[in-house]
């Protein structure tokens, strides 16, 4: 084991930076011995250890004055000292300047990588405006807005070496690389991310061939992971379940769809955009738990039920469907006389999440008490 530490001293002692504090440390012990060593020899009254103090006052600069020399070897020795000490604390103050200025400068272009977890990778940028409305978005979400950000690119907009410190504020790291290539993956620590979100852009439909290769390596090699991608082409929506990703959207098909409605409908997107942000106002949801898993179930309901119970109870929630494990679409505004499977996963309208496994218990002994 002592082993181990050894070789690793020595190996960091071979990096240029660990060597120059090295020597800078020696150099500083040295002095300090030298200069008690000169005044408890020369200067009279003065111990050994009071030099040891009146060398580090003088090496640090601070120089309080309760100890000084007479004679002209403790006045030289002092000299000597407090100009090494301006020196050392000079070189000093650089190298570790020059170490956050790396570090800084890795960040930006993207050359380091993550060693965090728990994290939120989001792999490319379309256009700055559109990343940082993804990040304004995160900010509001309950589920993602404290999860540490890691974003990954193979190029940045206007071909750009950096990334805007504008958006380097709401990232805690930024790796450049091919996100479908493995080692970049690793970089940005994949294997202990919590989700993956992978953009798109309309000019450039080659990315979503390139979002779906990444994300079905991560679902390949960590499917715990939850991969969601946007699809700039509306064919490719339906070739995410091949590869084992969790889902994702068809900016083309929202964007035509949602015309046509507004042509019926004008005024319609103002409530699209309300329950598509999580900035304020109400949202929908998707049951994190399952029916058939709330404490007291034990016998089936109808969703005419649920609804009557929800409203009795004057719960802030509007129940919008149902979510069938067979299903690759919801059930929206089904007949009120449907039998709920206790696999089935409530859609419903709020302004938080409403955690239906905790809150159960008040909502089923309403159900069945009109039962």
């Amino acid at each position: 084991m002592y082993f181990y530490y050894i070789k690793r001293i020595i190996r960091k002692l071979r990096q240029p930076d660990f060597r120059l504090l090295f020597g800078l440390g020696l150099i500083f012990l040295l002095m300090i011995l030298i200069f008690a060593s000169v005044l408890s020899a020369y200067e009279k009254d003065i111990t050994f250890s009071d030099g040891l103090w009146t060398a580090y006052i003088t090496l640090t600069t601070i120089g309080y004055g309760d100890v000084s020399a007479a004679t002209p070897q403790g006045r030289w020795v002092t000299v000597l000292t407090s100009m090494l000490g301006i020196g050392c604390f000079g070189i000093l103050t650089g190298v570790i300047l020059e170490r956050a200025m790396q570090r800084r400068m890795k960040k930006m272009k993207g050359e380091g990588k993550y060693t965090g977890e728990g994290h939120l990778i989001i792999v490319n940028v379309p256009s700055y405006a559109e990343t940082t409305e993804l990040m304004k978005e995160l900010d509001h979400s309950p589920d993602f807005k404290d999860i540490p950000r890691v974003l990954v690119a193979a190029h940045l907009p206007n071909q750009d070496k950096e990334i805007p410190h504008f958006l380097s504020k709401t990232i805690d790291a930024f790796i450049m690389g091919l996100p479908s290539a493995l080692e970049t993956l690793q970089r940005a620590n994949a294997s202990e991310a919590k989700a993956c979100v992978l953009t798109s852009s309309a000019s450039d439909p080659a990315m979503d061939d390139t979002n779906t290769l990444t994300a079905g390596l991560i679902e390949k090699n960590w499917s715990q992971v939850t991969t969601v991608m946007t699809c700039s082409r509306a064919e490719t929506l339906g070739n995410l379940s091949t590869f084992g990703i969790d889902g994702g959207i068809s900016t083309t098909d929202l964007q035509m769809g949602l015309l046509v409605q507004e042509l019926e409908d004008p005024g319609l997107y103002k409530v699209y955009s309300e329950l598509s942000t999580n900035s304020g106002g109400n949202q929908i949801y998707i049951s994190q738990s399952s029916v058939g898993s709330w404490e007291g179930y034990d016998k089936e309901f109808s969703f005419g039920s649920l609804k009557v119970a929800i409203i009795q109870l004057n719960l802030s929630i509007g129940i919008l469907g149902l979510q069938k494990k067979e299903e690759d679409k919801p059930i929206l505004n089904p007949e009120n006389n449907l039998i709920l499977d206790p696999t089935d996963h409530i859609v419903y309208m709020a302004k938080k999440r409403f955690d239906w496994k905790k809150n159960n218990d008040p909502i089923l002994k309403q159900i069945y008490k009109e039962s």
